[in-house]
């Protein structure tokens, strides 16, 4: 596309078209070229994101109401119809005949003026049999929307499988999850109600956390530098970390200039207060770009003994490297992977390995995650994890730890990838675990992402 866009909805559509299917970073690119007026902005985030997250319930909605269901509707009309149904079902503040209009002149708008009487008839066809929101839990119907936790919609036919006879297939399409990953959940938590739990937590937008700098400032100075700012944040449980009561461009913050926080989920920052380095120690951080939990590590040591932190590229190196020049840390080393052969091993004191996975944890942050897995992806990370930890273990010195973590809830993943390299390798010892599921949608100052994390005694 040659011309920039400058309409909140044009960007999304276009966003969600690309090839690859790495909507978020078309998005970025999107934006990046600067035409969008600054106050649409988020508005054409918050639609090509939320088709993502939501793509199952949509096409499964779409599909209902299409007269003719086997018929493929060419790109763009697909995503069009998409990102209204998502005004209608999911943007309270958009009315429903406002998202009609605005997709059948956007039809026109996109060189599509002949299909402009299929995108009205359709979502006319929806909103005509729609009821009006629920504020309860949904029920598990196969005619029944479920907007959030506590929010549904009724619709004049079934669009969803039935959810007694076809669990993981309703589920898939209610909660938009792949069948794969909702089959899955609900053998491993035996009912459907308990998938439900975990894919509603999927759905929900996560709030912003922030993990305060504790080099430069304490919660109550945060919260007060940021309402300075006219940014209202409240603490976190853990006591380390704020959360925001709104979304918006930390880079803007004078704050985040001044390194007085790095953003980052309670989950993620309970695993290096589960390492619990110390001043003076020597690090590795293996798989450490951004640099979020290098950094955290850092401030835990007092910015005091030596942290080296390998990753794959330079351009990976660089963002450690500016995080740290933020953060005000100085004692992290950074370095290519390739090169990794010239460091001793049982060298290091502590050793952590955060490694790549499927990211089911963290799906409410991560919209495209879930329409990656698959099982035969699933086997391959859990292959190249193996690696990752095994060759990390080489360098933690007698005594010393190593430290596992994902963003992963699946078995295959977390405890099963450390059991199998401690009981390949000798002399290591799992000494803790523990596997975190995402919780806190009822309030902002308990949320959590899911993850794991093992501790390992060499």
């Amino acid at each position: 596309m040659t011309r920039a866009l400058t309409n909140a909805r044009d960007v999304a559509v276009e966003a969600l078209r690309d090839r690859a299917g790495n909507v978020s970073a078309r998005l970025r690119r999107l934006l990046a070229q600067g035409a969008i007026p600054v106050a649409d902005r988020s508005l054409a985030s918050e639609l090509a994101l939320g088709v993502v997250r939501r793509k199952g319930t949509l096409d499964a909605i779409l599909l209902a109401f299409l007269k003719q269901p086997d018929r493929r509707l060419p790109s763009p009309l697909t995503e069009i119809l998409q990102v209204a149904l998502y005004q209608i079902f999911f943007l309270e503040r958009i009315p429903d005949f406002a998202a009609v209009s605005q997709a059948v002149n956007q039809t026109g708008r996109l060189r599509h003026r002949r299909q402009s009487g299929l995108v009205n008839g359709v979502l006319r066809s929806v909103t005509r049999g729609l009821s009006e929101t629920h504020h309860a839990p949904p029920p598990p119907r196969a005619d029944v929307i479920p907007i959030g936790p506590n929010a549904y919609r009724i619709v004049d036919r079934p669009v969803f499988a039935d959810p007694v006879g076809q669990p993981a297939k309703y589920l898939s399409g209610a909660y938009s999850l792949p069948e794969a990953l909702a089959a899955r959940w609900i053998e491993r938590f035996t009912s459907l109600a308990g998938a439900i739990n975990l894919a509603t937590h999927a759905n929900v937008r996560a709030p912003v956390i922030f993990r305060v700098n504790a080099l430069r400032a304490d919660v109550d100075t945060l919260i007060s530098r940021l309402a300075g700012e006219g940014v209202s944040a409240r603490p976190h449980e853990n006591g380390c970390s704020v959360v925001l009561d709104t979304h918006l461009n930390i880079t803007n913050l004078a704050a985040f200039r001044e390194g007085l926080f790095q953003p980052q989920d309670a989950t993620a920052t309970g695993v290096v207060l589960k390492a619990n380095p110390q001043a003076g120690m020597n690090v590795l951080d293996f798989c450490a770009a951004p640099g979020t939990k290098t950094t955290h590590i850092a401030e835990c040591m007092g910015d005091s003994g030596s942290i080296t932190a390998v990753d794959v590229s330079a351009d990976k190196l660089e963002r450690i490297e500016e995080n740290c020049e933020r953060l005000g840390i100085s004692i992290v080393t950074t370095m290519l992977a390739q090169d990794i052969g010239s460091l001793s091993p049982g060298s290091f004191d502590l050793v952590l390995v955060d490694v790549p996975c499927s990211n089911t944890g963290v799906l409410a942050r991560r919209a495209e995650a879930r329409w990656r897995f698959d099982e035969t992806t699933l086997d391959a990370l859990c292959g190249d994890q193996k690696l990752l930890l095994s060759a990390a273990a080489a360098f933690a010195r007698p005594g010393g730890k190593v430290v596992y973590s994902t963003c992963s809830i699946e078995p295959e993943e977390c405890g099963e990838v450390v059991r199998a390299v401690v009981n390949r390798r000798g002399g290591l010892r799992l000494a803790t675990e523990e596997l975190i599921l995402p919780a806190g949608i009822e309030s902002p100052a308990t949320w959590r992402d899911g993850g794991y994390v093992a501790i390992i005694q060499a």
